[in-house]
């Protein structure tokens, strides 16, 4: 038993179900929690940075606050460099263990080995868990003791393994001691540009609500893709760990069954996790080497109506503004969007990876990443490479009434549906309507993008 530990909250923030929190309620007298706010993530110099997400992030973070007052403890939140803090908080606490969760991107490996070093050199123990996900990335493996790169067989491997059930303390053992360089309201002014139109707000509470109504989805596979119905929401709640995903699960399976169509799209989340630790160099690089050899075209011009929703596509315009707006979008138009840029102005899927992180609330490399590769065919089980999207087609059948476009272009709120759907074909008829006229012709970009993906495959 330790007398002091030291308790680092990450994309945790809960005090429930909380795998290495419990490890250090467990093994130690007194648990300091704290939160550290670092450059390389909350400032310009992270290229990704969604001020979305650290706005999350941070309302997050005062929710945990709370949860941890109640328990008669104080989390005190620190801006700096990792292992200075660290290390400054070992020596004035006589901390004996440090515990956190650990994760898998290139980054946060890094990182924790880092730590681990800091500690060993103090002579300090070092305790981590395995808290994100329901099977330890890079456990699952094929019968030729190789990671899956196919979703199927993985599926069909993992749906009968054994999930570990949630466990909640009775009693936690938090120090109260007030210590910290930055208050929470200071974080949400320093490090991001709060917007009022978020979609979802940072906390356990709406996490909960949603895992406790997830029977309203019974028929999700059938509506899904309906542009007119709302998802659950729950993919921000999970990045950020208000819910654990053994909570998730645990719901899932007792509300819809273990073949339901939604904990389906949760081992998806498994899936590109796995696939992210076991091949960190698909940040940045195709998963199939040869698509690396596809010719890109640039034309900032495009790209800059792709992400302004100006492209004159009316399904695509509607997806980008509904994602500048709320940080969120629905995940058939996040397949629309991709597959836009990708295959039809033929924009490298990395600026469109990219643009997403700095605007998603729910961004998460492994899933981003997987998502956008599995559109441009290079990824694992992706789409094969001549499956193109047509944005009128999936207008019309996925917003038929064109609701959902009106919503977020509204200079189309009196072009009948009929028209919105052919918009290249009638834009010339609204010549009063300030919306552009398509920025390029997708049939033909649809034969040069299948020409493109030859040259490689």
């Amino acid at each position: 038993m330790f007398e002091n530990g030291l308790f680092i909250f990450r994309r945790d923030l809960r005090i429930q179900d909380n795998i290495g929190l419990n490890l250090a309620m467990e093994q130690c007298k007194k648990v300091y929690p704290i939160f550290i706010f670092t450059p390389e993530q909350v400032t310009d110099k992270n290229k990704f940075k969604s001020d979305n997400s650290v706005q999350f992030m941070i309302e997050s973070l005062d929710d945990l606050r709370e949860n941890i007052k109640k328990q008669g403890g104080h989390l005190n939140c620190y801006y700096g460099e990792n292992n200075t803090i660290i290390k400054n908080l070992i020596k004035k606490w006589n901390i004996e263990a440090v515990f956190f969760n650990w994760d898998i991107t290139p980054y946060a490996k890094k990182r924790d080995s880092s730590i681990e070093k800091l500690c060993k050199s103090l002579k300090v123990e070092y305790v981590t868990a395995q808290d994100y996900y329901l099977y330890e990335p890079g456990s699952i493996k094929s019968g030729s003791d190789e990671p899956y790169t196919k979703f199927t067989p993985y599926y069909n491997k993992v749906l009968p393994t054994k999930v570990l059930k949630p466990v909640n303390l009775r009693k936690y053992k938090f120090a109260n001691e007030k210590d910290g360089n930055i208050e929470l309201v200071d974080a949400y002014l320093k490090f991001t540009e709060p917007n009022p139109d978020i979609l979802v707000n940072g906390g356990r509470e709406y996490g909960e609500k949603i895992i406790n109504n997830l029977s309203a989805f019974k028929n999700y596979g059938k509506t899904r893709n309906n542009l007119d119905q709302h998802t659950t929401l729950l993919s921000a709640y999970l990045k950020f760990g208000n819910v654990s995903v053994r909570e998730t699960y645990d719901k899932m399976v007792s509300k819809l069954g273990k073949r339901s169509d939604l904990l389906r799209q949760l081992i998806w989340r498994e899936f590109y996790a796995q696939l992210l630790f076991s091949n960190p160099q698909v940040l940045g690089n195709p998963l199939k080497p040869k698509y690396d050899k596809i010719n890109w075209v640039s034309n900032t011009s495009n790209l800059n109506a792709w992400k302004k929703g100006l492209t004159g596509f009316p399904i695509v315009d509607a997806g980008m503004r509904e994602l500048n707006s709320t940080g969120y979008m629905h995940n058939r138009s996040r397949l629309i969007t991709a597959s836009f840029l990708i295959k039809t102005l033929l924009i490298d899927w990395e600026d469109g990876e990219k643009y997403y992180a700095t605007q998603l609330t729910d961004y998460d490399p492994a899933s981003n990443n997987g998502n956008w590769q599995w559109v441009a065919s290079s990824g694992a089980d992706a789409q094969p490479y001549f499956r193109i999207f047509n944005p009128w087609s999936q207008s019309e059948k996925h917003d038929k009434d064109a609701e959902y476009i009106k919503k977020w272009v509204p200079e189309l709120e009196s072009v009948p549906a009929k028209d919105i759907h052919k918009w290249d074909e009638v834009y010339e008829k609204y010549s009063d309507i300030k919306y552009p006229k398509p920025i390029v012709n997708y049939e033909e970009q649809r034969k040069k993008a299948l020409a493109m993906y030859k040259k490689v495959v």
